[in-house]
Parts: C-alpha cells; sequence; structure tokens
C-alpha cells in the first residue's frame, strides 16, 4: 500500500493538529489594500499610513544599503537601539528592537500570559491585544470605556487574581483618544504589583496636548512592571520595513530577547529607521502636517452634522449617520467613490468608520464625498 492509500483511510483527527486556541478564535483584519470601481484616483486611507511619505534620509539609506543585503543585520539590533536610547535619553540595554510593535505585543503576551491568565485591555482599543490573547491561551477581557475614552476605573476594576498583563493604547487606535499622565499613573499606581502594564503608544509623536506625557518618562518609577512599545510605521513613514521597538524593565529584556530570537529585523530597517530618526526636518513636516490637515478635517466633518472623536492621532474616527448597522453600505458607497476608509467593527463599534488623515488633495476630496453621503443615509 503506498502512502497516498494509506492517506485515505485515515480521518482528520489522525493528522497533526494545531492546539485550540491557535486553531480557533478571531483573526486581524488589515486595512483594505486593493480597491474597486475603476477610478483613476483612489485614496487609502483605511491604515494610517505616512501621509507625507517615506523620507529623504531613510530613502537615502535605503538606496546606500541596497548592496549590502547579503550581510546579516545586527542580531539584537543594537545600532538602532542605541540611537533610540540616545534620543529618548532612555538606558540602552532596556530598548528592545522587533519587527513592528504589534508582533512585539505578541511576545509580551506569550511570555507573560498563558492558558487560563487574564490580559485586560480596554474596550474598543487595538484589536490585536484580544487576539494575542486567544492565541497564547490566555483569556481576553474587555473593560468599558466612558464616552470612548479609556477608563481607569473600570479597567482596575476588571482586573482579578488571574490578570497578568493589562494593556493600554495611550493615543488610542481607533477613538484617537488619550489619558492624561496623572491617569496613567494612578492606573500604574492601583494595579497590583504583579501585573504588566503596557502602554501602546504607536501614535505618541502626534500627540500635542499638554497634560500627555510618555510612558517612557514613567518607566524609571515603575522600572519592573511597565513596558511602553512603539513603532517606526506611523510617524517615521516605514510602514513596510516593519520596524519597532519596548522600553521594558531589565528584568524583562532576557525572556523578550529569546522570543524575538536573533536577525528579527532587516538591515535595510535598521538602517532607514535610524536615519528617520535622525531626520528632524522631516519629522517635523510630518508633525505639521497632521497637525493642521486632522484638525481640519475634525471641524469640516463635524460641520457636515457627523459626530466624531477629539482623536490625537493621524486620524479621524466618525459614526456612520442614520439607522444602526448601516456601516458596511456606508463604506462601500465611500470606497465606490474613491475613498477607503476602515470599519471599526472589530473594535466593537460597528456604526463608526477611521479615516486617516491624507495628503491636502485627499483631505479636500473627501469632504465633498461625506457631504454627499450624509445626505444619503439620514
Amino acid at each position: 500500500m503506498n502512502a497516498a492509500d494509506a492517506t485515505l483511510r485515515l480521518d482528520a483527527s489522525d493528522f497533526p493538529k494545531a492546539l485550540d486556541h491557535v486553531a480557533e478564535g478571531p483573526e486581524y483584519t488589515p486595512g483594505k489594500m486593493t480597491f474597486g470601481g475603476g477610478h483613476k484616483t483612489v485614496y487609502k486611507l483605511s491604515s494610517n499610513e505616512s501621509a507625507l511619505g517615506i523620507g529623504p534620509a531613510a530613502v537615502e539609506a535605503i538606496l546606500k544599503g541596497a548592496k549590502e543585503q547579503h550581510l546579516y543585520p545586527d542580531a539584537a539590533g543594537l545600532p538602532l537601539a542605541e540611537k533610540l536610547a540616545e534620543h529618548h535619553k532612555l538606558d540602552p540595554a532596556r530598548v528592545l528592537v522587533g519587527p513592528g510593535s504589534d508582533t512585539i505585543i505578541s511576545w509580551i503576551v506569550r511570555g507573560w500570559a498563558g492558558p487560563g491568565d487574564e490580559v485586560v485591555y480596554s474596550a474598543h482599543g487595538f484589536q490585536s491585544y484580544r487576539i494575542r490573547a486567544f492565541t497564547s491561551g490566555a483569556v481576553p477581557v474587555a473593560a468599558p470605556e466612558s464616552e470612548l475614552h479609556a477608563d481607569v476605573d473600570a479597567l482596575l476594576a476588571t482586573v482579578t487574581p488571574r490578570t497578568r498583563i493589562v494593556f493600554l493604547a495611550n493615543p488610542n487606535n481607533p477613538t484617537g483618544t488619550y489619558l492624561p499622565v496623572s491617569e496613567i499613573r494612578r492606573l500604574r499606581a492601583d494595579l497590583p504589583a504583579s501585573v504588566m502594564l503596557v502602554l501602546d503608544e504607536a501614535y505618541a509623536e502626534f500627540v500635542e496636548k499638554d497634560d500627555y506625557l510618555s510612558g517612557l518618562a514613567l518607566a524609571d518609577d515603575w522600572p519592573e512592571n511597565l513596558i511602553v512599545t512603539r513603532t517606526f510605521s506611523k510617524f517615521y513613514s516605514l510602514a513596510g520595513l516593519r520596524v519597532g521597538w519596548a522600553y521594558a524593565p531589565r528584568r524583562a529584556m532576557g525572556p523578550l530577547s529569546r522570543l524575538r530570537g536573533p536577525f528579527s529585523v532587516s538591515k535595510l530597517g535598521l538602517d532607514a529607521a535610524v536615519a528617520a530618526l535622525e531626520d528632524q526636518t522631516h519629522c517635523q513636516a510630518v508633525r505639521d502636517h497632521n497637525a493642521r490637515w486632522r484638525d481640519w478635517l475634525q471641524r469640516e466633518i463635524r460641520a457636515l452634522g457627523y459626530q466624531t472623536t477629539d482623536s490625537v492621532g493621524n486620524f479621524v474616527l466618525l459614526k456612520v449617520p442614520g439607522t444602526a448597522g448601516g456601516a458596511p453600505a456606508f463604506d462601500q458607497t465611500l470606497q465606490d467613490l474613491g475613498f477607503v476608509g476602515r470599519l471599526a467593527n472589530q473594535n466593537a463599534l460597528p456604526d463608526w468608520l477611521r479615516i486617516t488623515v491624507g495628503s491636502e488633495e485627499a483631505n479636500q476630496a473627501l469632504i465633498p464625498a461625506l457631504r454627499n453621503l450624509v445626505n444619503d443615509f439620514t
């Protein structure tokens, strides 16, 4: 009997099976990458990518390094880790570099939460927290929010003896709202010392609020149970190269490094990230563009009658007008007009749509389209 005949005699239970908590559960839904409609111009506003694109210094670093790709990168990404420590005035021994902050989040969950443990996050937080908890066999637990803001009291009330990690995106995606530093301090102070607080600051560089303070400035106050994650995908315009980093307790660096393994970030990614970090001219241009057009978009969208949050990120979240359940049709109609946004249904916001702050052309073209839709859906 040959192998093919033997296989026919077996059923599904005889073959290798993935662990239940990996085989089932939610999957991450990315922003749409392909579009129909036949438009000559399509504005992709679904993934919070940089409106200005990659900066000239990063481009130069990529071109310069293109002929060196037969060489392995630094195994731990130390050139970037050291540059980040210098830039932010941090302890370089506590800087961990990885292929995007979402992957680092997965390492944190794998390292600190196992089957039966609980991972707490705010109800409308980044969808990856829930997914990563599931795939580690842990139990994701959503804490209620207050008017689309994370609620410290609710987060604390959700914690049980089984809680191992609390995730807080500050500012949050997709709502764009944030917690002031006083609330972050209160959250960490009132959490059990055994619970790791992870501040996901993917959009921190866009915030221009006096009462906002990065968790990086608080890390020395809680050196054992606070991790801050960041990314080069948004503000630094390197989404395609997958570079992120974390500032973690010294005793967490060993476990995180083992989970990461060697050579996790490409040489091009490391070189481009160092160059992007140093290119303060491009950074300021990104900051200025976003501040101008985010605020303009929110004013114009509200003037049309839409409800929005007070986003401090590089995106706007609007509520779809009309009866509940109309968001998919609204989203599709907007796509038919050449604008690709992102439904927030995976963040427990089924009637909301997130739209990235785009180029000046995209932003100005969006408002007439939304004006037409508000009449059609109310």
